[in-house]
C-alpha cells in the first residue's frame, strides 16, 4: 500500500484543497416521520431501501452526495422498509430503491430504482428550487 502513496505536486506556487463535512442522509423512523416530513419547513428527500437491496447501496451514496451538496436547502432521509412497512405501504411503495420528494408535507415526485445522479438532481431543481 505504501508504494501505491503518490506526493501531489504542483506547478504552481498555490494549491486549492476544498473539504465539506456531511454525515449524508439521516434514517428516519416511522415515529418521527410526521416531524420530520410532513411539517418539514423546507423541501424533503426520502430514500425508501432495504439491507439486503444490492441497488440501494449505489443510490445511498448518491443520497448522501444530494445531502451534503444541498444542505440547508432541503433534507434528505433514508427510511428502512423492512423496519417500517407500514410507512412504506402508505406510500404505496412496492420496489426498493425509491426516492419519494416533499414539499409542504406532500409527495409531488417518485424515483424508483437505481439511476445516475442527474436524474435526481433535476428532479430536485425542477420540483424545488425553481419555484
Amino acid at each position: 500500500a505504501a508504494s501505491r502513496i503518490r506526493r501531489l505536486t504542483t506547478r504552481s506556487r498555490t494549491a486549492r484543497v476544498s473539504c465539506a463535512y456531511s454525515t449524508g442522509a439521516e434514517a428516519i423512523t416511522a415515529c418521527s416521520w410526521n416531524q420530520n416530513v410532513i411539517c418539514s419547513d423546507v423541501p424533503v428527500l426520502v430514500e425508501f431501501w432495504a439491507s439486503w437491496c444490492g441497488p440501494c447501496k449505489m443510490v445511498h451514496r448518491i443520497v448522501d452526495e444530494i445531502a451534503g451538496e444541498y444542505a440547508g436547502r432541503i433534507k434528505c432521509y433514508k427510511l428502512d422498509t423492512d423496519d417500517y412497512p407500514q410507512t412504506a405501504n402508505s406510500y404505496n411503495i412496492e420496489r426498493v430503491p425509491t426516492v419519494l420528494l416533499f414539499k409542504d408535507g406532500e409527495k409531488i415526485h417518485s424515483i424508483t430504482g437505481t439511476l445516475p445522479k442527474a436524474v435526481y438532481v433535476r428532479a430536485i431543481e425542477n420540483s424545488f428550487l425553481q419555484q
